[in-house]
């Protein structure tokens, strides 16, 4: 079992290199400001460079590395090895400990104002991909201390990656009020989720027994049943290598969202903006969908007992048996929707700006809140630097800085909460459950836009 949690750690490590920031929500004239708010727009229309154009990874959960990684020797551990103690490797642990990660990878991006340069369109085609997990407590107390029973509860974890093809239009309703919407086709690649509702386990003469009810879906993926003697088809994850997450299938499924955004000049100097994003769904056709269910007992050998203690209570996860289920229909999901709540009050002729951003994000296993606080300065109209603030769902909190530059000839945004915090040798913060950097290269095109007081924007 602990060759499932070694994956989700690594995971989880590997996609904290790149990620998205709040931070980004207030980098006015940023060509990716608008996918937080549709309603927003840079200072110029822009043509984005393939990839380059917008990363933007967000990692986060209710772990940070510190829970899971420790120091001995001069090197890092994981909780479970055995030179690091079951109170200091459980002491931090939470009844639910989840997991997340979803990236967004631009492929081709494109915007421009029209002639009264305050109605803004743009496209986009992006790369995304999702991915969350939850494993209680019960299932590193079990594994850390080598109990002879236990039982464990609400094991969760699913991914899915799709392409998306976006057309945003932004424009006012009246001088003080802007709207905007994104109409999104989604085309989707692969699919899987895996469920443990429960896990009875208990140590026999010579062997585990387990009780278990879970089940399992994957779409666009290649996953081979096998076959009992009475003929009757099984799954085993041994049979999956996870390593080699691709699709190599046509497509899986079809979908749709919209992004909607409004913003509010309340007087000149106070902007109030709100957006909901990803509203949506993808349907997942039957033709590509294999789906397994498991509810009776099992039992796995290979118990190491020694004088009558329990030594390393290893048995693989990866041979617990799905019975292959006939998909008798599609499986419509919806995304993760996210709620933005901005607001902004600009001083100094508009040199420095006073940002609060509320941020809602609806996960499977839980709804995460955030607020973040920034001072936002742009000096001259082409740049802006913020600093940010970041309370994350009551539970931690990060430093962030943003950097946006827009002169005639580049379109370049960062933004990132890694480089203020500690971090380990291998650059990974240790103490923040939310790992972000968001980052974007384009060329400008057109004249500048219109939406910013001319007496601000030409100073």
């Amino acid at each position: 079992m602990k060759k499932i949690i070694y994956t989700l750690i690594a995971a989880f490590v590997a996609c904290t290199a790149v990620a998205q920031t709040p931070s980004a929500y207030f980098m006015e004239g940023s060509t990716f400001r608008s996918q937080l708010n549709p309603a927003f727009a840079p200072l110029r229309g822009y043509v984005n460079i393939p990839v380059l154009g917008g990363v933007q990874v967000n990692a986060s959960g209710n772990l940070s590395v510190s829970d899971i990684f420790y120091p001995v020797n001069g090197s890092l551990v994981t909780l479970f090895d055995k030179n690091v103690s079951a109170a200091e490797a459980l002491g931090n642990l939470r009844s639910k400990n989840m997991l997340g990660v979803d990236t967004r990878i631009n492929i081709v991006g494109f915007g421009a104002f029209r002639k009264d340069h305050k109605t803004f369109w743009s496209f986009d085609l992006n790369v995304r991909m999702e991915a969350e997990a939850n494993m209680p407590y019960s299932l590193f107390d079990f594994l850390k201390n080598g109990r002879n029973e236990a039982v464990i509860n609400d094991i969760k974890a699913s991914t899915q990656a799709y392409l998306e093809a976006a057309f945003s239009y932004s424009f006012p309703l009246t001088d003080q009020i802007y709207l905007g919407a994104r109409g999104k086709f989604l085309v989707g690649a692969a699919r899987a989720r895996t469920s443990i509702d429960r896990l009875d386990i208990k140590l026999q003469e010579n062997s585990w027994n387990i009780d278990a009810d879970g089940s399992f879906e994957m779409s666009g993926l290649e996953m081979s049943s096998m076959q009992r003697p009475d003929g009757s088809e099984y799954y085993s994850f041994d049979d999956f290598d996870v390593s080699s997450f691709l699709p190599n299938k046509g497509p899986a499924g079809y979908g749709f969202a919209v992004d909607l955004g409004v913003t509010y000049d309340v007087i000149p100097d106070l902007q109030l903006s709100f957006a909901v994003n990803d509203l949506g769904f993808i349907s997942w056709g039957k033709k590509y969908l294999e789906r397994g269910q498991m509810t009776k007992s099992q039992s796995f050998t290979g118990v190491e007992i020694i004088d009558g203690e329990v030594h390393d209570p290893e048995f693989d996860f990866g041979e617990l048996e799905f019975d292959r289920v006939q998909a008798s229909k599609g499986k419509t999901e919806m995304l993760r929707t996210s709620i933005n709540l901005g607001a902004e009050y600009e001083v100094w002729r508009h040199k420095i700006g006073l940002g609060l951003l509320y941020n809602v994000r609806v996960w499977d296993v839980k709804t995460f809140h955030n607020l973040t606080a920034s001072v936002n300065f742009h000096p001259i109209p082409w740049f802006t630097l913020t600093t940010s603030y970041s309370f994350l769902n009551g539970q931690g909190h990060a430093l962030g800085v943003a950097i946006n530059a827009c002169p005639s000839w580049i379109n370049f945004f960062l933004a990132t909460d890694m480089l203020i915090c500690s971090h380990t040798p291998q650059f990974l913060p240790v103490t923040s459950t939310s790992m972000n950097v968001t980052l974007g290269i384009g060329v400008p095109i057109g004249r500048r836009s219109h939406r910013i007081p001319g007496e601000y924007l030409y100073r």
